[in-house]
C-alpha cells in the first residue's frame, strides 16, 4: 500500500485493560495500526486508589511497537473506565477505536455496550478468538 503525504494520519484509541490483555494482543493490535500507516494512542485508566500494576499493559504496547516499528503514545488515567475512554477520545480528536473482548468476563460487555452507545466515533471491536498472525503475515509481506 503506497503513502499518500496529502492524507491525514489515522489515530486510533487502543484502551487496555491490563498486562494479560496486553501481552495477548498488543502484536495484533499495532499490526493493524501499522497495516492502516496510523498512529495509536494506547490508554489504560484504573480507579482512583487501584495500583499502578495494570500501567504494565503500556509498557508491553511500547515495546512491541518498538519491535515492530509502529507509531504509538502512551497514557495512563484514572477514572470509570467507558466514560473516561469517551472523555480522551473525544479530547485527543481520534478517529476510531478498538477494543479487544476478553472470554468471559461480563465487564468488558458492558463496557463495549456503555461506549458504543455513547460516542459518534467508530468502534471495531476484536473478538478474543480471533486469528493473531493474519495481520502480521500481510505485513512482512
Amino acid at each position: 500500500m503506497e503513502q499518500r503525504d496529502d492524507l491525514p494520519i489515522l489515530k486510533i484509541m487502543v484502551p487496555t485493560s491490563g498486562p494479560v490483555p496486553a501481552s495477548e494482543n498488543a502484536e495484533y493490535i499495532l499490526n493493524i495500526v501499522k497495516k492502516l500507516n496510523a498512529e495509536a494512542l494506547i490508554v489504560h485508566i484504573r480507579d482512583k486508589g487501584e495500583s499502578r500494576e495494570g500501567d504494565l499493559a503500556l509498557d508491553i504496547f511500547d515495546r512491541v511497537a518498538r519491535e515492530i516499528n509502529a507509531s504509538i503514545q502512551l497514557k495512563p488515567a484514572i477514572g470509570e473506565i467507558s466514560q473516561t475512554i469517551i472523555e480522551i477520545a473525544k479530547f485527543e480528536d481520534v478517529d476510531l477505536i478498538i477494543l479487544g473482548a476478553t472470554e468471559g468476563r461480563n465487564v468488558s460487555t458492558w463496557i463495549i455496550d456503555k461506549i458504543i452507545n455513547k460516542t459518534d466515533i467508530p468502534v471495531v471491536i476484536i473478538p478474543w478468538r480471533h486469528d493473531r498472525n493474519i495481520f502480521k503475515e500481510t505485513i512482512s509481506a
